[in-house]
């Protein structure tokens, strides 16, 4: 079984060894986290990720759980820019077919990180659980498929985002596996919206409200809950 480094444990919070409670929740903050309808089972995240893929991405594993157990305090604006530059340095862009050998695959955070690459939806849906993860309401999070204008492409290409709306009607961020930036969709003139989802609802381009429950509709994204609450990721 996995167990955090006690010189980790140390330096989280420097708390008093001779404390039992604030060692309790500390204990149960690095092994099992739970916001928003969303529960981190670190411990069996992590045996898993070593047993699969190696030591040195359990490494990576670990700061993403220091990202999230780390974000409490700050606002959502400063989340949203920690996870999107977070994954955009911690992965590689690699297609399905040459990760996979499949057409399209939609990886669980756990085998993106993982892998340590993935494509579009990879990066999107990893960013997402984190987010969500770190106290993010889910109705202001939304993976949304557009199509993307990309230097030397003749034709504008499928790909996908997470959006972060700070209020329902509001210009949602934008965080992309293409740019660094954290830019408003207006700003974000390459990009054109197809529909959004999140595990709420389905959205078409211009609807105000849920068109279709997006587990019946997307198989992918079905899978992908069902294959994360095999991994640690309940949602």
């Amino acid at each position: 079984m996995y167990v955090p480094k006690v010189n980790y444990l140390n330096s989280y919070l420097k708390l008093n060894k001779k404390s039992f409670i604030p060692w309790l929740y500390i204990w149960l903050a690095l092994t099992c986290f739970v916001a928003n309808n969303i529960e981190l089972k670190f411990n069996q995240f992590f045996e898993i990720i070593n047993k699969e893929y190696g030591g040195d991405r359990l490494v990576v594993a670990e700061k993403w759980q220091k990202m999230i157990v780390d974000s409490v305090g700050l606002t959502e604006q400063e989340k949203v820019t920690l996870v999107n530059r977070f994954f955009n340095t911690q992965l590689f862009y690699q297609t399905d077919i040459q990760l996979w050998q499949q057409n399209d695959y939609w990886a669980t955070p756990l085998e993106t990180l993982g892998k340590g690459m993935g494509d579009c939806e990879d990066y999107a849906i990893a960013k997402y659980v984190s987010l969500r993860a770190m106290g993010i309401s889910e109705d202001k999070l939304r993976l949304v498929y557009v199509k993307a204008k990309l230097p030397n492409q003749p034709k504008p290409l499928a790909h996908m985002v997470l959006g972060y709306y700070e209020k329902p009607n509001a210009m949602p961020l934008i965080l992309d596996s293409l740019i660094n930036q954290v830019l408003p969709a207006n700003k974000r003139t390459d990009l054109k919206p197809v529909f959004s989802f999140n595990s709420e609802g389905l959205w078409s381009k211009n609807s105000q409200s849920s068109v279709a429950s997006p587990t019946a509709r997307l198989s992918h994204w079905r899978d992908v809950i069902e294959r994360s609450s095999k991994q640690g990721i309940k949602w």
